[in-house]
């Protein structure tokens, strides 16, 4: 079947929009290019390490939260290994562009579970760590302005990711979607009813592995902070903010396949306050970093594919 022309024009019009994208960053920074030659050598590669080790151990403890999520929907269905070859095959798929190839490759192979169901679960999971990763970095980014800056954007932003996640709000927004007449709305409805009466211990169980992993994560920017030279550990925790919002940004950007180009624009114009040169090895390592631990534990937990087809 031909392409539709008005599809093929739009697809070459993002790979342009994400390398002109790519081509401002790179013209931003091209100043900071002897200073970064003259800092690599200087890096500290103990520190660097931990910042990777502290990614992967981060990138587990988000996958915990997701099983929680999972297993309220469909207790005991998978048992920790399988569902977490799901779940990284799932993450590390996420770059390719179309981002719907992870959750197509967890339906096939996890057919235990309806693409409706894992639609959902994703939904779900997406929506709260999304939440959470803003809330953490508006918060951090508050605390470095000031005390009170910083206690006011945690107690907001707290009391809104709890509000939004009562069950009479989203019963009340379930009802509402349901009654949109699409057969798939109507399945997915059914699928996040899992979630829409969750008990207090529940909540405190999810709430408790996402805060495992961002005190990680930051821990682990914060060695990138010691890692460069003329930096500290709260340079590294501010950057890290920094970042994961230019993460969203690009994330939501339909255009660029991993937000690429659109994610370290945003990031290099959030942190102009800081040294070029480490601006860049932050840009490049970011995304380095995030793919690589993407990868290896999509490798870790590769094998366990081969318990589907012995089940």
């Amino acid at each position: 079947m031909a392409e539709a022309p008005w599809r093929r024009r739009w697809r070459w019009l993002c790979v342009l929009l994400a390398l002109s994208a790519l081509a401002w960053t790179v013209w931003l920074l091209w100043g900071a290019l002897p200073a970064l030659r003259a800092n690599l050598p200087r890096l500290k590669l103990g520190w660097l390490s931990l910042t990777l080790l502290g990614n992967v151990v981060s990138g587990y403890l988000g996958f915990e939260a997701f099983r929680a999520l999972f297993n309220r929907m469909r207790p005991g269905l998978y048992s920790r290994s399988l569902l977490a070859h799901l779940y990284f095959t799932g993450q590390l798929m996420k770059h390719l562009p179309g981002r719907v190839w992870g959750v197509a490759y967890q339906s096939a192979t996890g057919h235990k579970a309806t693409l409706a169901e894992w639609v959902g679960v994703t939904t779900v999971y997406m929506a709260l760590t999304t939440g959470f990763a803003l809330w953490v970095s508006a918060s951090v980014l508050g605390f470095m302005h000031g005390l009170s800056w910083g206690v006011l954007v945690l107690f907001a932003g707290g009391a809104t990711y709890g509000l939004l996640w009562r069950a009479r709000p989203l019963t009340a927004l379930l009802n509402l979607w349901c009654r949109i007449p699409v057969k798939v709305l109507a399945r997915l409805c059914d699928a996040l009813r899992a979630f829409a009466d969750v008990d207090t211990r529940f909540k405190r169980t999810v709430l408790c592995w996402f805060t495992a992993s961002w005190l990680v994560y930051l821990l682990a920017w914060a060695s990138y902070g010691l890692a460069w030279p003329g930096l500290a550990s709260a340079d590294g925790i501010w950057l890290c903010a920094l970042y994961t919002i230019a993460w969203f940004v690009g994330y939501i950007s339909l255009f660029s396949p991993s937000g690429v180009g659109v994610r370290e624009m945003v990031f290099v114009l959030l942190a102009q306050r800081f040294p070029p040169d480490a601006v860049a090895g932050m840009a490049v390592l970011g995304r380095v970093t995030l793919l690589l631990v993407d990868v290896l534990l999509g490798t870790l937990f590769a094998p366990f594919r081969s318990s589907f087809r012995d089940g």
